[in-house]
């Protein structure tokens, strides 16, 4: 049998920016090994991180405090502290503008002192008016699911586990309402932390205080149970990994998107690089590598079957789940006959299975690298993300730059009805974004950033002076000094091919969920990303499945991709699928 897979070259989907650049086929990227959650999580289990619960005060109204620390090894350690409330419905809201949450944390470098922890306890109830201690990597806030809540406490005050299937369907026990860093509140910027920081990766603070967060989450149930009952038992270590936390994103991701353009560039390309080499690898019959590949194709089928939610704009997962089944055995066929390779495969179902499928079918491969390749190349992932303008360009250079990076927008008809249709502004109640018809919004700032207008604008003044390719950037902007922004940016993003979904997000067909779904599943590394209808919101689970900090501790090496809801469990009192 041939050791070497058949010549087929890397699918062109996978190397094409201007085809993984289009929004619909930004929202199907799966959570992979390279999402933010998932690559902290490998990292704390390789370097072997240790989790501590230093204390644990609350009564049983659900006050008071609780601190946790990490021990990331090297001497560096952090302290996740734990403000707990007594819920209200007064003034309880997922958004920045509440005044009551269930729970705040922060993340300090620690150890912390008691100073430390009573001016967080003081400053954090602020928000924006607040100021974090030094040291601080972010803030946290999270609110209770009351029915999985309440109904987890009261199973384990009466010395039974919970019903499996409600916190299944549920999905957690806590949901987050806000992980703020990089230099929000005056926390530290991920740009100051040092080349040995153990959290110096964008998005890993945020991450681990929201697997500190789910950490608390199980400790606060089994707590309040504890309250209610002296014969309360702790939750079972199999339903704890199950529970994940719950999130909710809107518009704001797409505004990181738009200002953030390098790091979504140089993680795109990240991403597609190593899949390109995943394609390439051999897979045979009985080999390691292509029985993992077919368990975890296996097991993200199976996990797509048993989705309880209903997709408004996303594909349905039962047809995820049967398209899988198509990939797995034809994957058989191939490794019956020979030497294969993900490129065969992916090539082979490239238009013939829903994209969430073929995307699952690919990130899957990623699986198969080693950790150290991985590693290195997430390590790239951090940059400074300042533009500057360099006047001294020849026009030449700028229009082969538009020429090379921007046909979609040049050919983006912004003429057309509908083309213009909304304006993006800030509530004046919460200071979120919101996108609303033009012909309703009279005057006020436009915050949509509008790519392909912009592009346009330099197109043709660049049109004037077709006669004069060695006149520079500089000459330009003297006589259009409104295109600096514009120019400046198409400047600065010259070296990512990645940087920017092709999108006019001022049309009047244009799915803004599309986006924050790739952040929140693709980037981020949540699961069951199920948009709520109304093209605005994204729910879904961090940590969903995961190892528990117990489970670190011990060094246990548990199958918990795409978890399965313990078969053993026995359903028992439905308490509804809602979230």
């Amino acid at each position: 049998m041939s050791i070497t897979p058949p010549s087929v070259d890397v699918p062109r989907r996978i190397l094409d920016p201007d085809a993984l650049l289009q929004p619909n086929r930004l929202q199907s990227l799966p959570a992979s090994r390279i999402s933010a959650g998932r690559s902290l999580l490998e990292k704390m289990q390789r370097e072997r991180w240790t989790f501590e619960r230093v204390a644990l005060d609350i009564d049983e109204r659900a006050e008071g405090e609780a601190l946790y620390r990490v021990d990331a090894g090297g001497g560096r350690v952090f302290d996740f502290v734990v403000f707990s409330f007594e819920p209200s419905m007064e003034g309880r809201t997922g958004r920045i503008t509440g005044v009551n949450w269930d729970m705040m944390g922060a993340l300090i470098e620690g150890p912390t002192t008691p100073e430390d922890r009573a001016q967080t306890r003081a400053e954090l109830p602020k928000l924006y008016a607040g100021r974090a201690v030094p040291g601080t990597l972010t803030w946290a806030r999270s609110n209770r699911s009351f029915r999985a809540f309440d109904h987890a406490a009261e199973a384990l005050a009466e010395g039974r586990q919970p019903d499996t299937r409600a916190l299944w369907e549920v999905g957690y026990l806590m949901r987050n309402t806000g992980l703020d860093g990089n230099g929000t509140f005056l926390t530290r910027s991920f740009l100051t932390l040092d080349a040995e920081h153990p959290l110096r990766l964008p998005l890993h603070a945020q991450l681990l205080s929201a697997y500190i967060m789910r950490e608390f989450a199980a400790d606060l149930v089994e707590t309040m149970a504890r309250h209610r009952s002296a014969d309360a038992v702790p939750l079972d270590r199999e339903l704890r990994r199950m529970i994940g936390i719950g999130n909710g994103s809107a518009l704001g991701l797409l505004f990181f998107v738009n200002t953030h353009p390098m790091l979504i560039g140089t993680w795109l390309e990240q991403r597609q690089t190593l899949l390109a080499e995943a394609t390439l690898l051999p897979l045979a019959a009985g080999a390691g590598d292509a029985e993992a590949y077919l368990t975890l194709l296996e097991r993200a089928a199976d996990f797509a079957r048993v989705d309880p939610y209903v997709y408004a704009r996303f594909e349905d997962p039962a047809d995820v789940a049967r398209d899988l089944d198509r990939v797995v055995a034809r994957l058989r066929e191939l490794l019956a006959a020979g030497t294969t390779s993900g490129a065969e495969l992916l090539t082979e179902f490239d238009g013939a299975i829903c994209d969430e499928a073929w995307e699952l079918a690919a990130a899957n491969l990623l699986e198969l690298l080693p950790y150290e390749r991985v590693s290195a190349a997430i390590e790239g992932g951090i940059r400074a993300e300042q533009f500057v303008c360099e006047p001294t360009m020849p026009l030449a250079e700028l229009r082969g730059i538009l020429d090379r990076d921007y046909r979609w927008a040049l050919e983006t008809d912004m003429e057309r009805p509908g083309a213009r249709e909304y304006v993006w502004y800030k509530s004046a109640d919460a200071e979120e974004p919101r996108r609303g018809p033009a012909s309703e919004v009279d005057g006020g700032r436009n915050w949509a950033l509008d790519l392909p207008g912009d592009v346009q604008r330099v197109d043709a003044a660049l049109r004037e002076r077709r006669e004069e390719p060695a006149t520079t950037v500089g000459e330009l902007l003297r006589e259009h000094p409104e295109l600096r922004a514009a120019i400046e940016r198409i400047q600065s993003l010259r070296g990512y091919r990645y940087h920017s979904p092709h999108m006019n997000m001022l049309a009047d067909d244009f799915v803004p969920v599309s986006i924050v779904r790739f952040m929140n599943s693709a980037v981020h590394g949540l699961l069951r990303t199920v948009d709520e209808g109304d093209d605005r919101n994204v729910l879904g689970l961090i940590y969903l499945g995961a190892p528990t900090a117990a489970d670190l501790n011990e060094g246990l090496e548990i199958e918990t991709r795409y978890p399965q809801m313990p078969r053993a469990a026995e359903a028992q009192t439905m308490i509804g699928a809602g979230r």
